[in-house]
């Protein structure tokens, strides 16, 4: 496997499976293009086929590759079979490409798993040109959300470059993947008319720990407005789909089934959901308590006596994920009230903190995000009023199965959760425990399956999380349950406090 280029070359047993789904080849499509043909699995699958095309094109880039694939195409007679050795972004497919005839085109293939981020920390030239591809704008272009998977490139260069013909692309990729070119496409009405989607089991054919599938669309004349369910299958031997998934006013639905029933709360929470502390400094800003001596260690193993004013409980997503019991462990270091906030008055308020973070600016500046550029030093994100209330409800946005937790103060000092977290901050013990009963009704948390794509590396999002109208819901759920809920949440919370203080003592 080439890491430079995404390789996972595709095992000739899964090629076979591919096109079996796809089959009979020759009898639908008289042309085939595999867009990033490695050392030629699939053209090699294709000529032996009891169906195949009669006329497949190759592109290749990696020399190895493209000799081994030229190979079988000259070995191919008397298919017309060529391999091209280009960067694909390099061609125009409408006009760097040679075809006999006209008729159906199938692409198909395994194009590279790989982001963007991740070739240009390699130094690989095997890149699209610099662009926004996903059109995101403001702070998520600056935090990561513009970052793509290269198969996400191909995929959209395909569906543009090829939109006047009548293409069918099948392409083995990450689900995510598949996501995100049906929501770029009903963004920007590419002429989807039909989709559908094959799970894939990753981890046995290519040892790889991703969600993927073959993605097949279809394109056709006119506008995207056509797509409507988009199947998903268990595997390649399913004929039934699982689930199907679509759009509901622009918005991509996991389970359209389950989801119809429970649209009446899809609208807008009345309340603002808040995201952790961001920092990346974790080996500096985040403590443990040294045994009995009322001090602080970091994850570097050093220890530290600094100021406590400046020093919170920390709870993250994978506390949150195990939960119930929430007694923090870790503390962490909060240098401002909110962003923005100069840090500088530090030196004087806190003489102990301020020398030990002057000890560790290097650690601070190897933080990668441009989000710190031109900030105070020892600057954080996702802190303001908010998070000093003293009472929060809390997700973690990690869980494949959300769970909403109430949580407390421990001796007076809110919770602090990180950045993989999202909360609600709440002015009393009563409000957290309302709140998170009906977070937790089951008519929530099933409307949030139906939303969820629990392959993500982050199910749990702070988009999805606005979308949950809490007044609706309010008045379709059981009352006698919720209030049961919220009693047991109310005694959890209260008698956690009063652990807490016990402890301290």
């Amino acid at each position: 496997m080439s890491r430079d280029l995404g390789d996972f070359p595709t095992p000739p047993p899964l090629v076979a499976a591919v096109l079996e789904r796809l089959g009979p080849i020759g009898e639908q499509w008289p042309r085939v293009l595999e867009p990033t043909c490695g050392r030629g699995h699939f053209l090699q699958g294709l000529i032996d086929g009891t169906s195949p095309p009669r006329e497949i094109r190759g592109i290749e880039i990696q020399a190895s590759h493209y000799e081994a694939a030229q190979a079988i195409a000259r070995n191919a007679h008397p298919m017309d079979v060529e391999v091209v050795r280009a960067n694909l972004f390099d061609l125009d497919l409408r006009r760097d490409l040679t075809w006999r005839e006209q008729g159906p085109l199938l692409v198909v293939g395994n194009p590279p798993w790989v982001t963007n981020a991740e070739l240009g920390a390699l130094g690989s030239a095997n890149l699209p040109q610099k662009s926004n591809v996903k059109q995101v704008r403001g702070i998520d272009a600056r935090t990561g959300a513009s970052n793509f998977d290269i198969a996400e490139a191909i995929w959209l260069k395909l569906l543009k470059e090829l939109a006047g013909e009548e293409a069918t692309i099948a392409l083995l990729c990450k689900t995510s993947v598949a996501r995100g070119v049906l929501q770029f496409a009903e963004r920007t009405d590419l002429p989807i008319t039909e989709a559908t989607i094959v799970r894939l089991d990753a981890k046995a054919w290519f040892r790889a720990a991703v969600d993927a599938c073959l993605f097949r669309v279809r394109l056709g004349v006119g506008t995207g407005a056509g797509l409507g369910r988009v199947p998903v299958f268990a595997g390649f031997p399913s004929v039934r789909p699982e689930s199907a998934l679509g759009f509901v006013e622009g918005r991509l639905i996991a389970d359209l089934d389950r989801y119809r029933p429970l649209a009446f709360a899809d609208g807008q929470c009345p309340l603002t959901w808040r995201q952790g502390l961001k920092h990346d400094a974790a080996t500096v800003m985040e403590l443990e308590a040294e045994p009995g001596l009322g001090s602080f260690r970091n994850k570097l193993g050093e220890s530290l006596d600094i100021e406590p004013e400046w020093v919170y409980p920390l709870l993250k997503g994978a506390d949150l994920v195990r939960g119930p019991a929430l007694r923090p462990t870790r503390s962490v270091i909060v240098t401002q009230r909110r962003v923005g906030d100069d840090t500088r008055g530090l030196e004087q308020a806190a003489p102990r903190l301020w020398a030990y973070l002057e000890g560790h600016t290097a650690i601070f500046a190897r933080r990668k995000s441009s989000i710190y550029r031109g900030q105070a030093p020892f600057a954080m994100f996702g802190l303001g009023p908010y998070s000093f209330a003293p009472y929060k409800v809390a997700v973690s946005g990690l869980g494949k199965a959300p769970r909403f937790h109430a949580v407390g103060s421990v001796d007076g000092r809110p919770i602090m959760f990180d950045d993989t977290c999202y909360f609600l901050p709440c002015r009393s013990p009563e409000q957290a425990a309302i709140t998170a009963a009906l977070l937790n009704d089951p008519d929530t948390l099933a409307l949030i399956d139906a939303l969820i794509f629990r392959e993500s590396k982050r199910p749990i999002t702070k988009s999805l999380l606005t979308r949950l109208d809490l007044v609706a819901l309010s008045g379709h759920v059981d009352c006698q349950a919720l209030l049961v809920r919220a009693e047991d949440e109310l005694t959890r919370l209260l008698a956690d406090e009063s652990i807490f203080r016990e402890n301290r003592r």
